[in-house]
C-alpha cells in the first residue's frame, strides 16, 4: 500500500482481537533465467549407467564445474583436478575413487566412471565431486551402495 506521496506502507488491521501487520516492500525479486553466471549455478551429480554395490562402478557427470564463480562478466576457466571420493556413512573415512584431469565443453562438464572398491561397506553414503583448484567447485549427493 502506498501513502499519499507514493511511499510503501505498512498497515496494522484488528481482526477478531487481533493485530495484523502487513508491511508490502518494493523492488527486485531474482527471477529464474536471469543473469547470473552457469558457474554459480549448484552443481548437481547426474549419475548415467551405474552399478552401486561394491566392486560395481560409478558414472558420473556435473555441469558448471568451473574455476571460480564468474557472475560479474569474467570468462569462466573448466576446473581442473576435480577428486570423485564417496565417504560411507558407518565412517568418517573418504575413498578417493579418481580424479578427473579438467571439466570440457560449453558447460563446463566434468565427467567419468569410476570402479567402486570391493572393500567399500554397503550402506548410505555421500559421493562427493571437488576441485582442488581455485574456488574448489563441490558437488555432493547422497547414494545408497547396494549389498553384493
Amino acid at each position: 500500500m502506498r501513502d499519499k506521496k507514493g511511499r510503501t506502507a505498512s498497515v496494522l488491521r484488528s481482526v477478531g482481537g487481533m493485530t495484523l501487520l502487513l508491511v508490502i516492500v518494493t523492488g527486485c525479486a531474482p527471477v529464474p533465467g536471469g543473469t547470473a553466471a552457469g558457474s554459480c549455478a549448484v552443481k548437481t551429480i547426474v549419475l548415467g549407467n551405474s552399478d552401486l554395490r561394491p566392486g560395481g562402478e560409478i558414472q558420473l557427470s556435473v555441469d558448471w564445474m568451473t574455476a571460480r564463480c564468474e557472475d560479474t562478466g569474467g570468462t569462466n576457466r573448466p576446473a581442473e583436478d576435480i577428486d570423485v571420493t564417496i565417504t560411507p556413512m558407518e565412517s568418517v573415512e573418504s575413498r578417493h575413487l579418481g580424479t578427473i584431469q579438467s571439466a570440457a565443453g560449453p558447460r563446463f562438464t566434468a565427467a567419468g566412471t569410476f570402479p567402486l572398491p570391493d572393500d567399500i561397506p554397503a550402506g548410505d553414503g555421500i559421493l562427493a565431486v571437488t576441485s582442488t583448484t581455485e574456488e574448489g567447485a563441490v558437488a555432493e549427493l547422497p547414494i545408497t551402495l547396494a549389498a553384493e
